[in-house]
Order: C-alpha cells, then sequence, then structure tokens
C-alpha cells in the first residue's frame, strides 16, 4: 500500500456571529463581529482560511445630549429708590453652553436682588404756626413786641434743608409820650439808737421832690423811711435773738424753705431764760407732726440758756460758731437727722443758723392734743472741740405717752478750751408748742438753763474716762459682747450691726438677709431685658425704650402720654408715639423742652440811666441799680459784696464768691452741688469699687479706706497688709510653743520635740539624741521640723508654695533624697512632688476657703550604697486667709 496519510483538508469559514454591542452610547460609535474558520477547520496541512474573521460597521449616529451653564452675570439694574432703603437686580442665562439633545438645564435662580440706599432719606423742614405777639417793650414813648415761630413743622433731619427766611417778627407800640416819674431827695440823718446792746433800731427819712411825680407820673419807689439795727453786740449770757433756714423733707414731704426767727429774755420768776421762736413756712401735712420736734431748736436754747454756778451755755464755750449733728429716734421706729449750723452773729446781733432735716417722724392727726413733757440733756466733752449730748424724754398725745430720744454729735473750734466739768446738764421746762395752719407757722416756748451735771467729773455709763483731756471716751460695746449675728461696728455711746457682701441688715438692726439679686446684678436676663426683683426671686422683662412703658405682663410695651402723666412741658404739651413736644404761651420761646422769657432788655430797650428788669412776657425799666448794686450819694451805683456783708444766701457749706452786681455760691473739694439754694451734697467716693482694697468709708469731703482687723493700711492709704504680730508684738507662746503668724491673725501652736529629741537652739529643729544601743531609736527620723506657711484667699490650682530641703550634720544639703506624705488626706488641696532633691508642696485645686491645714512628710535621705541614712519629718502647717491679700 502507498500514500497511507490522511489526505490535507482545506479549511472554510464559519456563519458570522451576532453584532458586539456599539462602543458609545451616542455619537458615531462602533460595533464588530467574528467568525470562525471551523466548517471545516484546516487539517492534515491543509490552508487557513482566506480573508478576515472580523467585520466593523458604525451604530448609533444620534446627537449626544449637552448640559447647560450659566454665563457671567450681567450689570446690576438702577435702584428702585433713591433713599430710605430700595432693591436692585441682575440676571444671568443658561447659555454657555445652552442644554441641547435632552442635556440637563442650569440648576439655581437665574435672578439676584440686593438691597441698596439704605441711608434715610432727607427731610426738609418746615415753619410751624408764629406764636402770639408778646409784650411791649416800654409802656410808652414807642415799644417793640415780637412774635417767633419754630422750624419745627416737621424739624430738618438727615440732611434736609433748614426753614428759609427769618423766625422773629418786630413791630412797634405804645407810642404815647411817656408821663414824668417821681425821683427821690436825699435822705435825712439817723436818729439816735434805741438800745445800747443786744441791738437797737434808728430810722432815718427822704421826701420823694427831685422832682415830684407829674402828669400821671408813678410816684418814687421804695419806701420814705429806713430802718436800721444798731448796738448789735452781744449782750452778756447769749444772743438776745436767732434766725435762720430751714430746709430739706420729712415724711416725704419737700420743705421748700422755712425761716426761723426767735427771741431770748431772762425769766422774771425762774432762774431760767425764756426762748420763744417762730418757723414760718411748715406745710399743713407736718405742722400737727412738728410740734414735738422740740430739738429743731435746740442749738438756739443750748446758746442761751440760763449759765448756773460755773456751767456755760453754747454762746460762751463756743463763740456761737459750731456744728451740731442730730439724730431723733422714736419708739415706732422712725427716725429723723438734723444738721444745725451755727454761723456766730450777724451785724443785728442775732445767732444765725442753718438747719437741714431729713428722714420720718410720728404723723399725727391735726386734731390730737399734743404736750411735750420737761427733760433735761446731758452734754458730755469727749475730746478737744468736741461735744456729745443725748436726752430720752416723753410727749402725749390726747394723754397717752410716747417714748422718744434724740442724740447730737457738736463740733466747735478747739482753741475755745472745754466745759468747766466733764458733763453738763441742760434743764428744758415749761414748754409749750402751737401750730396755725391758717398762717402755716409753728411756734415754740421753752424756759432753758445749764448746770453742772450730778456726777460733773465722771463719765456716764457707756464713756469711759481719758486722762489726757481729761475726756470722756466711747466705750466699745463689740468687743464687750459682740449683738450682731455678723459685723459689729461701734458707735458714740452704742453699736450698729452690718453684713457681709450679699446680704442686708434685716429690720431688728442685728441679724442679716437677703438682697435684691437685681440691684446687685445677680440675675441672667439678657441686654433686651431687665431685671425685675421680687420677694426670693426676680423676672426678666421686656426693656421699653424712652416714651414706653411695659404692660402688666412684662412682654411688651405701650405709649406713655408724657403730657398726662409727668407734663414736664413748662406750658403746652403735645403727645406723640414714644415720645412728646412742647409748645409755649405768647411771649416766651421754646428752648429744648423749656417754654423760656423772650428777654426784651437785650435790645437796650430802657434809658441808659434806667435799669430793665425782665419779667415774664415783658419788661420793666426801673429808675434803681441793678440788682447787687447801691447807689452812692453822688448817684452812682457800685457794687454790693453780698459776701462780705453777710446778705447772700449760700448754704452753710457753700463757699461765697463776690461779683460785680450779684455772687456765686461754690462747693469746696470733695463736694457737689445740688443747686442754688441748696447746700453742697458730698460726693461719695466709695461709689469707686477701686478706691479702697477692703473696705472704704465716706467721710464729708473725702472718704477713709479700712482694713479688716489683723491688717494695717499701707502708706498708699488704699491697700492692705498682714501685721506680724508674732514679731511686732513679741510674742512668747512659752516651751515647746511657737508663734504662728497668719494673715490677719496669729495663733500659738504645739511644737514639741519628741523624747530622745534635743532643740537645736540655731534652727529650732529637733534632732536625735539616742543613747548608745538603743536600737529602736536609731531608726527613727533623724530630725523633725516644722514649716509655718500664711497664704491669701484665691491662689489657683497647680501652684507651688513650699520646697523642703534636708540637710546634712554639716549643714549641707543631702545629694540623695526623697520625700513622701504621710498619712495622706484625699480632702487637702495640695500634693507633693521631687525636684531636683526637694520636696514642692503645691495646690491641687484652688484655696476658696478660709481654713487651717496640717500635713505631715517624711523625707528619707540614703547612703552612697543605698541605706537609709537620715529620716526627717517635716510637720507643715498652711492657713488660707478669708480675704486674697
Amino acid at each position: 500500500m502507498c500514500n497511507i496519510r490522511p489526505c490535507p483538508v482545506e479549511g472554510a469559514w464559519g456563519s458570522w456571529l451576532p453584532w458586539g454591542s456599539c462602543s458609545d452610547t451616542c455619537g458615531k460609535g462602533t460595533q464588530t463581529r467574528l467568525r470562525l474558520c471551523n466548517s471545516p477547520p484546516p487539517s492534515f496541512d491543509g490552508s487557513y482560511c482566506e480573508g478576515p474573521d472580523t467585520q466593523m460597521q458604525v451604530c448609533h449616529k444620534r446627537h449626544c445630549p449637552v448640559d447647560g451653564k450659566w454665563a457671567a452675570w450681567a450689570s446690576w439694574s438702577a435702584c428702585t429708590v433713591s433713599c430710605g432703603g430700595g432693591t436692585r437686580q441682575r440676571t444671568k442665562d443658561c447659555s454657555d453652553p445652552a442644554p441641547q439633545f435632552g442635556g440637563h438645564k442650569c440648576e439655581g435662580n437665574d435672578i439676584q436682588i440686593d438691597f441698596c440706599n439704605s441711608d434715610p432719606c432727607p427731610i426738609h423742614g418746615n415753619w410751624g404756626p408764629w406764636s402770639g405777639w408778646g409784650t411791649c417793650s416800654r409802656t410808652c414813648s414807642g415799644g417793640q413786641m415780637r412774635r417767633y415761630r419754630t422750624c419745627d413743622n416737621p424739624r430738618p433731619v438727615n440732611g434736609g434743608r433748614a426753614c428759609a427766611g427769618a423766625d422773629t417778627q418786630i413791630q412797634r407800640c405804645n407810642t404815647d409820650i411817656c408821663p414824668v416819674d417821681g425821683n427821690w431827695g436825699t435822705w435825712q440823718a439817723w436818729i439816735r439808737c434805741s438800745a445800747s446792746c443786744g441791738g437797737g433800731e434808728q430810722t432815718r427819712t427822704r421826701l420823694c421832690s427831685n422832682p415830684a411825680p407829674s402828669n400821671g407820673g408813678r410816684p418814687c419807689p421804695g419806701d420814705s423811711s429806713q430802718l436800721s439795727r444798731c448796738n448789735i453786740q452781744a449782750c452778756p449770757g447769749g444772743p438776745p435773738r436767732a434766725r435762720g433756714s430751714v430746709i430739706g423733707n420729712i415724711n416725704d414731704v419737700e420743705f421748700g424753705i422755712a425761716f426761723l426767727n426767735s427771741t431770748v429774755t431772762d425769766s422774771p420768776d425762774s432762774d431760767t431764760r425764756i426762748i420763744q421762736a417762730k418757723i414760718t413756712n411748715v406745710p399743713r401735712s407736718l405742722g400737727t407732726a412738728m410740734r414735738k420736734l422740740v430739738s429743731i431748736l435746740n442749738p438756739v436754747y443750748w446758746a442761751a440758756a440760763k449759765e448756773i454756778g460755773e456751767a456755760v451755755n453754747g454762746f460762751t464755750l463756743t463763740n456761737a460758731i459750731f456744728k451740731r449733728e442730730t439724730q431723733v429716734e422714736f419708739a415706732t421706729g422712725e427716725i429723723l437727722r438734723m444738721t444745725h449750723i451755727a454761723r456766730g452773729m450777724d451785724s443785728d446781733g442775732a445767732l444765725l443758723l442753718d438747719v437741714v432735716v431729713s428722714g420720718h417722724v410720728l404723723q399725727l392727726q391735726s386734731s390730737a392734743d399734743v404736750s411735750v413733757k420737761d427733760y433735761t440733756e446731758d452734754y458730755i466733752q469727749t475730746g478737744p472741740g468736741q461735744l456729745y449730748a443725748f436726752s430720752t424724754r416723753l410727749f402725749t398725745i390726747d394723754g397717752v405717752s410716747v417714748p422718744y430720744t434724740w442724740n447730737h454729735t457738736i463740733t466747735y473750734d478747739h482753741t475755745r478750751g472745754k466745759m468747766p466739768f466733764l458733763l453738763e446738764t441742760l434743764q428744758a421746762s415749761s414748754i409749750a408748742t402751737e401750730y396755725n395752719p391758717l398762717e402755716e407757722t409753728l411756734a415754740f416756748r421753752i424756759h432753758a438753763s445749764i448746770v453742772k451735771g450730778d456726777h460733773s467729773n465722771q463719765c456716764p455709763a457707756g464713756f469711759g474716762l481719758n486722762s489726757t483731756g481729761p475726756y470722756c471716751s466711747d466705750e466699745d460695746e463689740c468687743a464687750v459682747r459682740n449683738p450682731c449675728s455678723h459685723a459689729c461696728h461701734n458707735a458714740m455711746g452704742t453699736y450698729y450691726c452690718s453684713c457681709p457682701r450679699g446680704l442686708t441688715i434685716s429690720a431688728d438692726g442685728r441679724t442679716c438677709q437677703d438682697i435684691n439679686e437685681c440691684a446687685l446684678g445677680g440675675h441672667t436676663c439678657h441686654a433686651a431685658q431687665e431685671c425685675e426683683n421680687n420677694i426670693g426671686s426676680y423676672r426678666c422683662v421686656v426693656r421699653c425704650g424712652i416714651g414706653f412703658r411695659r404692660t402688666s405682663d412684662g412682654l411688651s410695651c405701650q405709649d406713655v402720654n408724657e403730657c398726662q402723666d409727668f407734663n414736664s412741658c413748662h406750658q403746652r404739651c403735645f403727645n406723640t408715639i414714644g415720645s412728646f413736644h412742647c409748645g409755649c404761651d405768647p411771649g416766651y420761646q421754646l428752648k429744648g423742652r423749656k417754654c423760656m422769657d423772650v428777654n426784651e432788655c437785650r435790645q437796650n430797650v430802657c434809658r441808659p440811666d434806667q435799669h430793665c428788669k425782665n419779667t415774664r412776657g415783658g419788661y420793666k425799666c426801673i429808675d434803681l441799680c441793678p440788682n447787687g448794686m447801691t447807689k452812692t450819694e453822688n448817684g452812682t451805683c457800685i457794687d454790693i459784696d453780698e459776701c462780705k456783708d453777710g446778705i447772700h444766701h449760700c448754704r452753710y457749706n457753700q463757699i461765697c464768691e463776690n461779683t460785680r452786681g450779684s455772687y456765686h455760691c461754690i462747693c469746696p473739694r470733695g463736694y457737689r452741688s445740688q443747686g442754688v439754694g441748696r447746700p453742697c451734697l458730698d460726693i461719695d467716693e466709695c461709689e469707686n469699687r477701686d478706691a479702697c482694697q477692703h473696705e472704704c468709708r465716706n467721710t464729708l469731703g473725702s472718704y477713709q479706706c479700712v482694713c479688716p482687723t489683723g491688717y494695717h493700711l499701707m502708706p498708699n492709704g488704699k491697700t492692705c497688709q498682714d501685721v506680724d504680730e508674732c514679731l511686732e508684738q513679741n510674742i512668747h507662746c512659752g516651751p515647746n510653743r511657737m508663734c504662728f503668724n497668719m494673715r490677719g491673725s496669729y495663733q500659738c501652736i504645739d511644737t514639741p520635740c519628741p523624747p530622745n529629741y534635743q532643740r537645736d537652739p540655731l534652727s529650732g529643729f529637733c534632732l536625735k539624741n539616742c543613747q548608745p544601743n538603743d536600737l529602736e531609736c536609731a531608726l527613727s527620723p533623724y530630725a523633725l521640723e516644722y514649716k509655718l506657711v500664711s497664704l491669701p484667699f484665691g491662689i489657683a490650682a497647680n501652684q507651688d508654695l513650699i520646697r523642703l530641703v534636708v540637710y546634712t550634720q554639716d549643714r549641707v544639703m543631702h545629694p540623695r533624697t526623697t520625700f513622701l506624705m504621710v498619712d495622706e488626706d484625699p480632702t487637702i488641696p495640695f500634693a507633693l512632688r521631687d525636684e531636683n532633691l526637694k520636696g514642692i508642696v503645691f495646690t491641687t485645686r484652688p484655696l476658696q476657703v478660709p481654713e487651717t491645714y496640717r500635713m505631715r512628710v517624711r523625707a528619707l535621705s540614703y547612703s552612697t550604697d543605698g541605706n537609709i541614712e537620715y529620716q526627717t519629718t517635716f510637720i507643715v502647717y498652711i492657713a488660707v486667709s478669708a480675704y486674697p491679700y
């Protein structure tokens, strides 16, 4: 057989497989398909199929979607208004590119709005109506009168234009010729004085003949006669009269100014002097209650009292120049305080007296029958130029007795000397009081004399004898029995209580009670609210602006009708929402909220030889010198020195400065003015919290810083420094005791040395002194050392306080020592760490409790071979003060 191998089989293509996926979902994508050379496949060296095994074609000829994108913003449009707040806008298009073939639109807004021109619009001013014509500036020979208008309808604001034109109009008036007025001739000579001392009287006269009035002219102004005081020197024994003023308030009723006048005469049937006094301008609501206030006259009857034996009255002792502070206390709880200033004698020989009252008295019915019983006052010499007086007495109301007390503190020129006795007694008797409601006058009548006290050379109860004067010094009740719940403060002949921060004194005057959280800022109300205190708590209410008041629920505000509730306008009031405005009657001009009279005198409406006096709505031409001037015999006007002549109205603590035609009342340093006719008010420097480190006490015209017990005031007068009692007072606590100076105090503590120890005379340490072969002693600590540390209140946590060091017998710091706290108390605010062969005691929490702590620290010192060489025990006392200094 031959050619037995198989014949070659040529390969042939099979069918095309399905088309594959398109390469893109949109646009010009492609897809392919395959075929296999398997029908049949080549074998026995047969040839492979000819031609490609892959076909490709274009697919999905549709467009791809295009997403839209925003183009840039267009320019802003013009603002809708030029002022007062408007809007503007700008737009943008979805065109960069625009959405196509199903692409997404742009997201967000195509319009943007902004506020613009928010400044308030200007309001141009417009005139209000003209006022009525004022009074004519002259009554004859041609004058002027004016009327006014105000640019307030509305007022120009926010840069608006002011009103154009004049705000004043003037026209002529009263053009008739003036009559001839009368003028005085020269004064005649003075007649003889009516008394040789104590103040007499003399007169002189003049005629209205230079010229006499004619043609309906006015008669001469003023009096045709003058009365003058003469021989004003005081008669022996005291001033014959007194005069002065009374101001202030009683039971919240303002006095205004009441005037006091009194006379003093000898009693024909007793060894006393009779003081008769009258106070005018006493309000009816106070007249009945003041019938029992005999103490308002105390400076008068003390200065004028009949002197019995060697006793002296207030005039002899002080020459009628003194200051007296009085406090009247009623059994029903009311307290009234009075300040009397005696300024010596005036040109008429009268005692000058200023009285300021403030407080409350027992209110009485107008029909009540009031009778003041006889009483005595004890005067005690408490120092050079210093007296203290007190009295307890009774008055009856419709036959029922009511006790009340008063005390006085009197200061005068110490160079005048002192009373001849430590104690003098003033006796007041035959006391009569009467109030006239029609005339509003209060009258007193008192018989007064002064004698030496029952124990004239002994100090009364509550006082101790000071031999340097001799004087009677006040005893400190606080140091003897401490009657207060917290702090006790000694006062003259008595004491008063006070409370620490956060408490206030209660009605019994001895115990303390809670205070007002709102007043002290201890609340959580925010800036738009106000704190309203109530018993035991507070509430936060809405804060209303000026011109609004809170509703009763405290949650909203309502308009206040100022014209109805307050009417602070002088003449006319017009209410508006949140405010009000004032108007004026004819003849007045509005200045702020006040109607001010138009001063025609500034227009030179009177003749050169006349004085123009402005009046409400007009003026007067007076043929006299201006106020504060007097005319000499040659007809010229010269200034009156009111300060030198004593005719000014400056209060007792004001300084009078003369000016041409007038004077000024100014306040000395440490005082501030309360206005015309009122005394200077002491400035409370203690309102400045930084004035003193501890406690500030205000004084008249100044202040004084006070430190707690155990501290003394530094030379700067403000800060406090601890007193080292152990050093400065050389305190010896005795054997085995040590003086421990603490901030504000000191303490003697036991520092005994244990058995087998001896105290080193140089260092004060307890050093071991063992007997030979005493093993137990040899193993005990080598030294025992006491450390005393005094710290201020408020030291922060993690502050190093003490560095403990162990020394060898050669006084060299031991090079190998560790420290540990023995019997560590977890409640104490201290811990111990080793640092550079020293034991550092430091705080673990802030020191905010005044307390004394005791710690025990053991130090182990090792030799070079690692054995314990020394044991040292430290007893550490740490005292924390109640104050941060």
